[in-house]
């Protein structure tokens, strides 16, 4: 899996339509300037490329994992002033890159994020938002279409700009009956600082729909808690430039991967 950027789902800008164009930055001009370039760490390297509208346009990304081996490149097309599409080619310990294949749809209603449709693994995550134009829930199903089953539902506590809990429930489908099989919530702190995720907008989505990227403020600790489990925080602690923008973390895991320490650099483009 591609650790950094399942982390990266990309949908701060899930409330607004901007302009965007499928032109690469051409050599010598500077609008790329103070946008994120990279981010790299011991197990993990990711490298970002922008159109002129500083809206991304591509990802080439690689990971490590004991023995097992993986990246590949994610492109981002834009049509009527949103992302619209992401195709994918990657490798595995062969090294070979994959045709590009499409990956994932967006489909979008009054401007808004509504659904991701992913085309290499059957599934599609819905959004439902509130009163005041936040996602409250993400309904992810999986199957065939026309016959989908609901797989999971989270359900997003917001305390101003920042999604301070989310409660995540795993359904299955017995004899025609769909339940609840697991139950468990993560509850998160911030800094002040600028979500360092939030200039990448929908660039980064590569997977599904991943409530911490619309914060707007860094995560400082993240606790799981789940009945009859231990309870397992992930903590993260920042350095950060003159601008504000982060150039190194720390990041001490419990859950979500495996329990250590990584320490991740930023570039940015000069």
């Amino acid at each position: 899996m591609k650790k950094q950027l399942l982390a990266l789902a990309g949908v701060v800008l899930l409330f607004t339509a901007c302009s965007k164009t499928n032109t690469p930055l051409q050599a010598g001009l500077t609008t790329s300037s103070g946008l994120l370039k990279g981010f790299y760490s011991e197990t993990d390297t990711s490298r970002i490329e922008y159109n002129n509208d500083q809206t991304v346009s591509k990802v080439t990304y690689g990971w490590v994992d004991g023995r097992d081996v993986g990246g590949g490149i994610d492109t981002m097309r834009y049509a009527n002033g949103v992302l619209s599409e992401v195709w994918q080619s990657d490798y595995d310990e062969s090294k070979i890159f994959s045709p590009s294949a499409l990956n994932l749809q967006l489909v979008y209603a009054n401007n808004r994020l509504q659904k991701i449709v992913h085309l290499k693994y059957p599934a599609y995550d819905s959004a439902r938002y509130n009163a005041n134009g936040k996602i409250e829930k993400v309904f992810t199903y999986r199957g065939l279409p026309g016959a989908w089953q609901l797989g999971e539902t989270d359900s997003l506590v917001w305390t101003g700009n920042n999604v301070t809990q989310v409660i995540y429930k795993k359904y299955s489908l017995h004899n025609g009956v769909e339940s609840v099989y697991a139950t468990y919530t993560d509850t998160y702190t911030f800094d002040s600082k600028p979500n360092w995720q939030a200039p990448l907008g929908f660039g980064t989505i590569s997977d599904r729909l991943v409530p911490e990227a619309m914060n707007a403020n860094n995560i400082l600790t993240a606790t799981r808690t789940e009945a009859g489990q231990p309870v397992l925080t992930n903590s993260y602690i920042y350095e950060y430039n003159a601008q504000n923008k982060v150039t190194k973390s720390t990041a001490t895991y419990q859950f979500v991967r495996v329990p250590g320490t990584e320490v991740t650099v930023f570039e940015y483009y000069q």
